[in-house]
């Protein structure tokens, strides 16, 4: 009987941990004696960094079947040629002590070893009224429902159009620059229609944990274009068209998107193993191996957490890492091969293992911020470049270090191009 390497969810840190084992797995001439399993409850990876753009392209430049074929990607054409399982099952409990994965079907799995890489939820933070009375941008149903949203607003005839996003972080200043540059697009007759777009931030900055130049910057970007800046103000309850603010200030809405926090999916909340200060995130050790939550706690084979469920830190800051891509491709690299290095010692195929250890570095990563139109911030080391160069440089850092890291390049490319023959259409220059 074969033994089973069980990889949950699809996502970037996913895919990239079940290629590295499958590659590795071929060329030991193992994969007769293991058996690679990856679960989604869904048939295809979302590629994420695209949401934003899918949320504001115009109808007229593609339809949502357009839309679904550049931001979502089969996964049995990314595993194609590969002795990979593709389980799509929706996951009802994991027993870590007893080894077993049960669906929500009834049927189980049992694992030798254990990836988790089911990424996050949004968190409400319990805010009263906040679910039911917001969108959210985490799938490509809740982009598509951003742009309905924004499209029917317009489409009835709305001269002026107030749309709240709650959240500061990258995700909530990519969606307000977008959509302000985009809105009174959509209808070239429209001549009058206004847009306030409107960004609601606790903390005393947007982009809180970035560097203070980039902050400055996409801060003047987001003024000059139109978007409002709230900060210092927290969401106490909402109702449908009111979110009242904790400082007792009222704030009208047509439309709000909350881009405010996410959290560890409930799966993996309710898992006994050892969570971050907050309670809520997997801690893994540098070897990116989940620990029990007790010391005499015994869990089932190994066990080791990736990408947006497990909480990290860097070392010259103690800061968390941040939940991107990038991240997530570099711990999955780290997992599969040390998952690799266990099963070369259990098979006497070395008798003293070389595993790894993820020490992030702030430099490690650059990171681009588009802000509407072709206009993007990026940060690479201690320098930062902004503008229609921003832009141009977003596409290529997304190719070289998510597409080719996740995918083939043939199919990287192919992907890479569809997406940028739609998107260079729907930006327009600033």
């Amino acid at each position: 009987m074969k033994k089973e390497i069980v990889v949950l969810g699809a996502g970037f840190g996913g895919i990239k941990a079940a290629f590295i084992l499958h590659k590795c797995l071929k060329r030991l001439s193992l994969l007769d004696k293991y058996e690679i399993v990856l679960v989604d409850k869904n048939t295809y990876h979302t590629y994420t960094p695209t949401l934003y753009e899918a949320a504001t392209t115009s109808k007229d430049i593609a339809n949502q079947i357009k839309l679904k074929n550049i931001v979502t990607f089969p996964l049995k054409t990314a595993f194609q040629g590969r002795e990979v399982v593709l389980l799509n099952k929706k996951i009802k409990e994991l027993d870590l002590v007893g080894g077993d994965i049960h669906f929500g079907d009834g049927g189980k799995l049992k694992f030798d070893y254990l990836v988790i890489a089911l990424g996050s939820e949004t968190n409400y933070f319990d805010i009263a009224g906040l679910e039911e009375n917001s969108l959210t941008l985490k799938t490509f149903m809740d982009a598509i429902k951003i742009r309905d949203a924004i499209w029917d607003k317009v489409d009835a005839g709305a001269k002026k159009i107030k749309i709240v996003i709650g959240g500061g972080g990258s995700t909530g200043v990519e969606l307000a620059g977008e959509i302000q540059s985009w809105t009174c697009q959509l209808d070239k007759e429209l001549k009058n229609c206004k847009t306030a777009v409107k960004i609601i931030e606790g903390q005393p900055t947007i982009l809180p944990g970035f560097d203070e130049k980039v902050i400055k910057k996409v801060t003047k970007r987001l003024k000059k274009i139109g978007v409002e800046i709230l900060l210092g103000e927290f969401i106490e309850k909402v109702e449908p068209n009111k979110i009242y603010l904790k400082s007792k200030q009222l704030e009208n809405f047509d439309i709000l998107i909350w881009t405010g926090g996410v959290k560890a999916s409930r799966l993996t909340g309710a898992l006994p193993l050892r969570k971050d200060e907050k309670g809520k995130q997997i801690a893994v050790k540098e070897k990116m191996e989940c620990l029990p939550q007790t010391d005499d706690l015994k869990l089932y084979g190994k066990i080791y957490g990736i990408g947006d469920a497990v909480c990290c830190y860097y070392a010259e800051t103690g800061k968390p890492v941040p939940k991107i891509a990038e991240v997530a491709i570099q711990q999955a690299k780290i997992a599969a091969h040390n998952i690799i290095e266990d099963i070369k010692l259990s098979e006497k195929i070395i008798s003293v293992p070389k595993y790894k250890k993820y020490r992030p570095k702030i430099s490690e990563f650059p990171y681009i911020i588009p802000i509407g139109g072709k206009y993007a911030i990026a940060k690479f080391g201690s320098v930062v470049i902004s503008g229609f160069l921003g832009w141009v440089l977003k596409g290529l850092v997304e190719l070289y270090y998510i597409l080719l890291n996740v995918f083939p390049p043939y199919q990287a490319i192919k992907i890479w191009l569809k997406g940028l023959l739609i998107f260079i259409k729907n930006d327009r220059l600033g």
